[in-house]
């Protein structure tokens, strides 16, 4: 995996690389563009700060990387990661820029992969816009799977956020891993419900959302259909209305949301997998809670349960399944979870 070591420019950009026009009538076609686009900036960008590049093991991915200076891997750290505009009104680039200080204030690892999907001016076709979204998909897992392996993350506080049309990959990738990203916050957000093909997925309550608009956003009415929509598919969002139009977000209010999700939610995460070797339908199953869980309960949903920690299951037969356990946590609340589970027989195991 092959990095370099970049430094942004201080000259001001406008939503990214916006190309500088010093006609009159070039500078009204774009200022004209921009509003159709939705993805006007109106505040600067902060001072340069100094970032990594890094190219994904594929080779297919690329991603900037802000690491603190003070990092060290004796302790874990909070993750973050950047879902840019249309460009080139916005970019990793202008995301990173966003929030580098910020991150280096607040103790926070960001990334920024450069994305596919994110198009609010000129989207194409819902089943390319679709095919597009899981490429993002893949680029996105990957670069939180490969800062995973690289640095010390703290796994409940791996978040994600998107701004304008960066929220097409953030709905589609984190409503559909809510096991790895535990919030989300859409900012400024474009939305088609043509391009969130998740009827039939099973939306997490425990993953909290939050969605601020301007009052006078030209993409308001997208805002408020994206929360409709989700409300209607049992997520918990929250909203905030503010004064303005397509404006940025600082970065602060995002994480004071990530912050206080973090503060007032517990995290409960199970992580099923199967078990290598001879029996082909045993599976594991691994608890992660804080707080601490002190005591559990699991139903492997063919009859059989455990009080163990972290059990090991083998079923009688391949099939769909529903595990629940119910967890008392440090405090004395209980909490119930639930996964749904394929269990198939390993090609060549013993019948």
């Amino acid at each position: 995996m092959a990095n370099k070591i970049n430094k942004f420019s201080t000259s001001s950009l406008i939503c990214g690389r916006l190309v500088r026009a010093r006609e009159g009538h070039v500078l009204g076609i774009l200022v004209a563009f921009t509003l159709l686009a939705g993805c006007p900036v109106t505040q600067s960008l902060p001072k340069q700060a100094t970032v990594q590049e890094f190219s994904q093991s594929d080779g297919e991915g690329k991603y900037l990387l802000y690491v603190p200076s003070v990092y060290t891997k004796e302790r874990t750290w909070p993750l973050v990661i950047l879902c840019h505009g249309t460009w080139p009104y916005d970019s990793a680039e202008a995301q990173m820029r966003e929030w580098a200080n910020f991150a280096e204030y607040e103790g926070i690892i960001v990334a920024a992969p450069t994305l596919a999907s994110s198009r609010g001016d000129f989207p194409p076709p819902p089943a390319k816009q679709i095919e597009l979204q899981a490429e993002d998909e893949r680029t996105l897992l990957a670069t939180v799977s490969e800062i995973k392996r690289r640095f010390s993350i703290d796994e409940p506080r791996v978040f994600m956020t998107g701004w304008s049309a960066g929220a097409y990959p953030l709905l589609y990738t984190g409503l559909r891993h809510p096991d790895i990203f535990r919030a989300l916050y859409i900012r400024q957000g474009a939305f088609d419900e043509r391009f969130m093909p998740l009827a039939g997925t099973k939306i997490s309550r425990w993953q909290q959302i939050k969605i601020v608009y301007g009052k006078s956003d030209i993409l308001r009415d997208q805002t408020v259909a994206c929360i409709k929509w989700l409300q209607e598919n049992k997520a918990w969002a929250e909203e905030e209305e503010v004064a303005g139009i397509h404006r940025r977000i600082d970065p602060k209010y995002t994480w004071d949301f990530f912050e206080k999700v973090v503060r007032e939610r517990p995290w409960i995460r199970i992580s099923p997998e199967r078990v290598a070797g001879d029996d082909a339908l045993a599976m594991r199953f691994r608890l992660d809670s804080v707080p601490r869980a002190v005591k559990q309960k699991w139903f492997f949903g063919d009859g059989a349960e455990s009080y163990e920690h972290s059990p090991t299951h083998t079923y009688d037969r391949p099939g769909p399944y529903t595990v629940r356990v119910n967890v008392a946590l440090e405090g004395g609340k209980v909490f119930t979870r639930t996964e749904e589970i394929n269990v198939i027989r390993v090609l060549g195991a013993p019948e």
